[in-house]
C-alpha cells in the first residue's frame, strides 16, 4: 500500500513539474526536444554512476586483499613466538650452572670496562703534555681547549665514579694536577690574546677570532653544565617536596631554599669566561691609559695632547678591525667608546684641578681636542648625544669658568680704559660730522674674535659659556657708561655726550649681529637659552639717557639758566625770554643735528620739547604774581613761538600733544566759574591723569577776585574728580609733565598721604 502511495504521489509531482515546463498549449511542440534532452541526461548520469560505482569495487577488492595479506603475516608472527619460547626453554635445560655463567660475564664485562678507564687514566698526562705542547702554535688553540675540556670531563667521571671513597677522591686530584697546570698556561695564553685585541685585530685577526671562539664555546658548556646540574637538583628539589607534603609550612620554606640554594650553584658553577673576556680588555684599556693619566697630565701638557689624539684615533681601527672579529652581541665597539670616553673624561678632571695654572691658549687646546674626538665618535657613527659625554659631563667646568674669567676680567680692563681715555679725548668725526669714539667698534671686534676662536677651537658648551659671558661683558658696559652719566652734563659735555648716543646705537646694531651668529652656531638646545634681546635693547636704552642728558646740557647753559629764571616775570610779559630761549635752542639744534644719527636728533627734538614744557609749568605753578589777562595773553603767545619753533624739527602733530597741557593750564588759569574750573580740569586729566588737584589750588590761589568760598568748592569738587579718577589709589597712566615737576614733589607726597 506505501509503495502504490508513493508512486501515486510520484506521478503527481512529475504532472507538477510538466506543467511548469509546458504552461502554454503551443509549447507541446517542444516535447520531442525535450524528451530527447532527458534522454541524452539519463545516459550520461547512468555513465558516470557505472563508473564510480566500478572505482568502489577497484578499492574495496584491494582492501581485502590487504587484509588477508596481514592475517597471514600475524599468524607467522604468533608461530616464531611460540617457536622462540620453545627453544629458549630447552636451551636453559641444557646449560649447567647458568646462574654462574651469568655472573661471569657481568664480571668480564666489569674488567673490560675497568681496563678500559684504566687505559683512559693512563692516557691523562699524555693527552695534557699534548694539549700543553700544542700551546706554541696559535692555530692548535681550539684544538687546546677541546683537548683540556675532554680531559675535565674524564676528571668529572672519575671524580664522581669515586665520590664515596674520600682516599681514592684525594688520589685522583693529585693525578689530575697536571691538567690543573695545562689549564692555568692555556688560560693565561688566551687572556693574553684578549689584552692584546688591538695587535691581534690587525696583524693576526684569526688568532684574536679563535680566541673569541674559545669564550664562546666555554659559555655553550657552562650554560649545559648549569642546564644538567638544575636538572639533578630538579629532582632532589622534588623528592624532598615529596616527603615534606604532610606539613604546608615546611614544604614552602623548603622549596625556597632548594630554590636559592639552586640559584647559588648554577652561579658559582662554569667559568665565566665572557666575563672575565670583559675583564681583561678592561685592564687593557686601563693599561693604555696608564701613562696619560699617572705621568703626562702632571708633566707636559704638550705630550698628553698628543698620546690622547693618539689614543682617540685608536677607536677607529677598534671599529675596523677589532669589532670585526667579535659576536655582534657582544657590542664591543660601544663598550670601547664607553671605557675610553670615561677615562678621557678622568684625564680631563685631572687638567682641570690645575685650570689656574693652564693659560687661556692651553685650555683652548684642550677644549680643541675635545672637539676633534667629538667630531671622530661621530664620524664613526657614534650619537651625536653620546659623542658630547666628554664636553657635557661637568669634567671640563673649571677649566671654562677659569677661561670665561679671564676673559671678562680683561675685557673689562679694556673697556674701562677705553671709557677712562674718552673722558679725556675728543671724540672723532666721520666724513658727515657724526661724533663717535673707537670704543664701540673695538669692544665688539674683541668679543666677535672671542666667538670666533671658541666656535674654531672648542665645544658647544664653551661656545655657549662664553655667550653668557659676552652679554654679561655688555651688561657690564652699559653700567660703566651709566656710571659715567652721574656726572653733571655739564661736565660730560655735548660732543662727549653726543658721540656716546651715537655709540651706543652702533652697539645695538653690533651687539644683534654677534648674537645672530652666536645663537646660529650653537644648537638649538643651548640657543633657545640664551637671550641676547634684552642686553641689545640696553644699548638703546643707555643711549636714550645719553639723549636726556644732551637735553640737560641745553638746560644746564648759564644763558638758558638766566633766561628760565625770568619766566612770567617783567621781561617774560615783554616778551624777552621765550623768543630767546627758542633762539638758543635753535643754535644748540644745528650742532646736535649735525653730530648725531637723524633717529636720534628727533628723540632729542622730542624731550627737549618736553622738558621745555616741564620747566614751563614748574614755573607756572611757583612764580608769586597774580594772573592777569596779560599773563593769559603772554602764555598764548609762548605757545606759539614754542609752535613754530619744534615744528620745523618734528611732526606739528608732536608739537601739539606736548604743548596741548600748557593750553589746558591757560584754560584753567582764565576760568571765570567753579563749572569751568572742574571742566577743564577733567579734560586736563584725560591726557594727564597724574594731574593733581593742588595744580587746580595754586592756579586758583593766582587769580583775582575769586571769594575764598568759591576757590574752597573749586578745590574740593576737583580733588573728588581725581579720586574718582583713581585706579586701585593710583592714576591711569603718569603722563611727561607733573611727575616730573620740582614744586610738586612735597605736594604729591602729602596728596597721597591724606588720599590714603
Amino acid at each position: 500500500m506505501m509503495v502504490e502511495d508513493l508512486g501515486i504521489e510520484a506521478k503527481e509531482a512529475a504532472v507538477r513539474e510538466v506543467a511548469k515546463i509546458l504552461p502554454l498549449p503551443e509549447l507541446l511542440q517542444s516535447i520531442s526536444s525535450i524528451k530527447a534532452d532527458y534522454i541524452a541526461r539519463q545516459q550520461a548520469n547512468d555513465a558516470q554512476l557505472s563508473a564510480m560505482v566500478a572505482e568502489q569495487v577497484e578499492q574495496a577488492q584491494a582492501g581485502l586483499e590487504s587484509l588477508a595479506s596481514s592475517q597471514k603475516a600475524t599468524n607467522q608472527l604468533r608461530e616464531n613466538f611460540v617457536s622462540i619460547e620453545n627453544l629458549c626453554q630447552e636451551c636453559q635445560t641444557l646449560i649447567e650452572n647458568h646462574d654462574k655463567i651469568k655472573l661471569l660475564s657481568n664480571a668480564r664485562n666489569n674488567l673490560n670496562t675497568t681496563l678500559k678507564d684504566v687505559e683512559g687514566m693512563m692516557s691523562i698526562s699524555v693527552e695534557a703534555a699534548e694539549a700543553r705542547d700544542s700551546l706554541s702554535d696559535d692555530k692548535e688553540l681550539i684544538n687546546t681547549y677541546e683537548r683540556l675540556t675532554a680531559l675535565d670531563g674524564k676528571r668529572r667521571f672519575a671524580l664522581a665514579a669515586a665520590s664515596s671513597h674520600k682516599e681514592e677522591v684525594g688520589r685522583l686530584r693529585e693525578y689530575f694536577e697536571d691538567v690543573d697546570r695545562t689549564w692555568e698556561t692555556f688560560e693565561k695564553t688566551l687572556w693574553g690574546h684578549i689584552r692584546n685585541f688591538l695587535k691581534l685585530a690587525k696583524e693576526s685577526p684569526q688568532t684574536l677570532v679563535r680566541a673569541l671562539r674559545v669564550v664562546e664555546m666555554q659559555e655553550i658548556l657552562d650554560q649545559q653544565l648549569a642546564e644538567e646540574a638544575a636538572e639533578a637538583e630538579g629532582v632532589g628539589t622534588m623528592a624532598s617536596i615529596t616527603n615534606a607534603r604532610r606539613t604546608a609550612k615546611k614544604t614552602t620554606t623548603s622549596i625556597a631554599s632548594s630554590r636559592n640554594l639552586t640559584q647559588q650553584k648554577l652561579k658559582a658553577q662554569g667559568k665565566g669566561y665572557k666575563d672575565k673576556c670583559y675583564e681583561q680588555i678592561r685592564m687593557s684599556v686601563e693599561e693604555r691609559f696608564n701613562k696619560l693619566l699617572t705621568e703626562l697630565v702632571f708633566e707636559d701638557l704638550k705630550a698628553a695632547l698628543e698620546e690622547a689624539k693618539t689614543i682617540g684615533e685608536e677607536l677607529g681601527d677598534i671599529y675596523d678591525f677589532v669589532a670585526p672579529c667579535f659576536p655582534p652581541r657582544y657590542e664591543i665597539f660601544q663598550l670601547m667608546v664607553n671605557l675610553y670616553t670615561e677615562r678621557f673624561i678622568q684625564w680631563l678632571r685631572l687638567l682641570s684641578d690645575r685650570a689656574n695654572d693652564l693659560t687661556n691658549i692651553e685650555t683652548l687646546k684642550v677644549t680643541g681636542w675635545v672637539v676633534e674626538y667629538q667630531d671622530n665618535l661621530i664620524g664613526l657613527g657614534v650619537d651625536e648625544s653620546l659623542a658630547q659625554v666628554c664636553s657635557e659631563s661637568g669634567a671640563m667646568d673649571p677649566l671654562m669658568n677659569s677661561y670665561v674669567e679671564r676673559m671678562q676680567a680683561t675685557t673689562e680692563k679694556w673697556y674701562l680704559n677705553i671709557l677712562e681715555a674718552d673722558k679725556v679725548q675728543p671724540p672723532k668725526k666721520t666724513e658727515d660730522g657724526k661724533l663717535y669714539t673707537p670704543a664701540a667698534v673695538d669692544l665688539f671686534r674683541i668679543l666677535g674674535e672671542q666667538v670666533q676662536i671658541v666656535r674654531e677651537n672648542s665645544t658647544d658648551v664653551m661656545l655657549y659659556r662664553i655667550a653668557l659671558a659676552i652679554i654679561q661683558v655688555m651688561i657690564d658696559f652699559q653700567a660703566a657708561e651709566r656710571q659715567r652719566m652721574e656726572e653733571p652734563a655739564s661736565e660730560i659735555g655735548l660732543e662727549p655726550l653726543c658721540a656716546m648716543i651715537n655709540n651706543n646705537l652702533r652697539c645695538y646694531d653690533l651687539a644683534m649681529e654677534l648674537s645672530t651668529s652666536t645663537i646660529e652656531a650653537l644648537p638649538p638646545n643651548y640657543g633657545d637659552q640664551i637671550n641676547f634681546d634684552d642686553t641689545c635693547k640696553g644699548f638703546l636704552e643707555v643711549a636714550k639717557e645719553a639723549v636726556h642728558l644732551t637735553v640737560s646740557v641745553i638746560f644746564e647753559d648759564p644763558g638758558v639758566q638766566e633766561l628760565l629764571v625770568k619766566l612770567y616775570q617783567k621781561e617774560w610779559a615783554e616778551g624777552q625770554v621765550t623768543e630767546y630761549l627758542v633762539a638758543t635752542f635753535g643754535d644748540y639744534f644745528s650742532d646736535v643735528k649735525m653730530y648725531i644719527e637723524e633717529r636720534s636728533f628727533r628723540r632729542f627734538v622730542e624731550a627737549c620739547l618736553e622738558l621745555t614744557v616741564i620747566v614751563y609749568v614748574d614755573h607756572l605753578l611757583i612764580q608769586k604774581s597774580y594772573i592777569k589777562e596779560e599773563t593769559i595773553e603772554r602764555m598764548r603767545l609762548d605757545e606759539e613761538v614754542l609752535m613754530d619753533f619744534f615744528r620745523e624739527y618734528i611732526s606739528a602733530s608732536k608739537v601739539e600733544n606736548r604743548l596741548r597741557i600748557l593750553s589746558d593750564l591757560r584754560d584753567l588759569a582764565s576760568a571765570e566759574s567753579p563749572d569751568s574750573f572742574t571742566l577743564v580740569y577733567t579734560n586736563i586729566l584725560e591726557h594727564q591723569p597724574d594731574c593733581p588737584p593742588v595744580v587746580v589750588e595754586k592756579l586758583v590761589g593766582l587769580r583775582e577776585g575769586i571769594p575764598r568760598k568759591d576757590a574752597k568748592e573749586v578745590v574740593q569738587e576737583c580733588k573728588e574728580i581725581y579720586e574718582n579718577s583713581l585706579v586701585d589709589g593710583n592714576p591711569p597712566k603718569t603722563g611727561f609733565v607733573f611727575s616730573k615737576v620740582k614744586c610738586l614733589a612735597a605736594s604729591n607726597k602729602s596728596i597721597w598721604r591724606t588720599l590714603a
